[in-house]
């Protein structure tokens, strides 16, 4: 009996051994912790051992109430451990970071639709304003002059109308505020709207002008009432603006060359018929009949209106085809009015101008295309200038002849 408990014995302790030097998966070392243990992690928790005390190893078992031995399993070969992975670098603890709002996805950038194909309008050029109150630069002129031809002509109706039948009483100051007032006021709302350039506005008041006189002629030279003469005058101031400023709008302001053409067949028809009617006069022992001489620079005003539109001329020209030819007439006239019969130096007067006016055309048209040498610096030219020229002054002992000579114009 006691040789069976120890051979029980022997068996035990050789299998516990053998258990010992194979132990199973389940109690493999982990792997090692490369970061700081946390709490409730499966990984750190500690397996309890089989046998609590190393001594009670080698202790026999109770040998009451022993079981019956069975055979033991035949000794299998000790498995190799695994292979256990390379051990990693250490890496410092993971701090917790606040969590941040991630910034919302830019959106992408709008494309324009495409443009049409079909032909689009031209944009038209933006006007400039001349002023706050004006829209061309001739616009004040424009409501001046209507202005004083309101406050004339105004008057003039004013008095023809009077209703008050006194003598002392005129409703011809009643009629100047009002004609003012309303023809300034109509002026002003114009240019506001409607640009008016500087020759623009000259030639609205030369024919305001022009239309003045030749309405006063025509009224005198026939006679008419107080209310026919107020009105062809009315009538006559207006259609010449109103000519002026229909013949010119719609565009940019007149040129100097035409505004110089008109001009100058205004003076020149009033400074030839007055030639022309003072010869008929003195000829025929008549009196002298001014109707011809105040008509003639509104009908010149006309003529020069439509010889401006097929001819282009440019104001220099227009300068020296009036000036030089006035000129010449006026040294004639001042020449010749101590030499000479009154109607002897009319006709000599006339026969300069026209003489000189012929020259002046001819030379500007055969020198059209003629290129003028540039001007020297003021470096290069002389501050002396010497030029010979004619002299003529009076002479005799009560200063009633004239003396001619040879003279030097002399310019420092």
């Amino acid at each position: 009996m006691r040789a069976t408990a120890l051979f029980l014995c022997l068996i035990a302790v050789a299998a516990n051994a053998q258990s010992s030097q194979a132990p199973s998966e389940e109690f493999l070392t982990p792997p090692p912790i490369t970061s700081a243990p946390r709490d409730n992690d499966p990984r750190t928790t500690e397996v309890p051992t089989r046998v609590s005390n190393p001594e009670d190893e080698f202790l026999p078992p109770p040998l009451m109430n022993t079981p019956a031995a069975e055979p033991s399993p035949p000794p299998r070969a000790a498995a190799p451990p695994p292979s256990q992975p390379p051990p990693q670098p250490a890496t410092p603890p993971v701090q917790s970071q606040p969590v941040q709002s991630q910034p919302a996805q830019s959106q992408p950038a709008w494309t324009p639709p495409p443009r049409p194909t079909a032909p689009v309008e031209p944009v038209k050029p933006r006007f400039l304003r001349y002023s706050r109150y004006s829209a061309g630069a001739g616009g004040p002129t424009l409501a001046l002059t209507e202005g004083m031809v309101g406050v004339v002509t105004g008057a003039m109706l004013g008095s023809a109308f009077d209703l008050a039948s006194d003598a002392r009483d005129s409703d011809g100051y009643t009629g100047a505020i009002l004609g003012g007032l309303t023809l300034g006021t109509a002026a002003t709302i114009y240019q506001y709207f409607i640009p008016v350039g500087r020759r623009e506005s000259l030639l609205a008041a030369g024919a305001a002008t022009t239309g003045l006189m030749a309405s006063l002629t025509i009224a005198n030279s026939r006679d008419l009432s107080d209310r026919d003469r107020a009105a062809l005058t009315f009538a006559a101031t207006q259609a010449g603006v109103a000519g002026v400023l229909l013949a010119t709008a719609g565009g940019e302001d007149v040129s100097a060359g035409d505004t110089g053409l008109v001009g100058a067949t205004s003076l020149y028809g009033f400074v030839l018929t007055g030639l022309i009617e003072y010869i008929h006069a003195r000829e025929t022992d008549q009196s002298y009949n001014f109707v011809p001489v105040l008509l003639a620079p509104a009908v010149g005003m006309a003529i020069g209106g439509l010889l401006a539109i097929p001819i282009e001329m440019s104001s220099s020209s227009a300068f020296e085809l009036t000036m030089y030819p006035l000129g010449t007439g006026l040294v004639a006239l001042l020449i010749g009015a101590r030499l000479a019969d009154d109607v002897v130096v009319a006709k000599t007067v006339l026969g300069t101008v026209a003489g000189t006016f012929f020259l002046v055309a001819l030379i500007n048209g055969l020198s059209g295309g003629v290129i003028e040498p540039p001007k020297k610096s003021a470096s290069n030219t002389s501050t002396f200038q010497a030029m010979p020229m004619p002299v003529v002054m009076t002479a005799g002992r009560g200063n009633d002849s004239l003396a001619a000579g040879p003279g030097l114009f002399v310019r420092f």
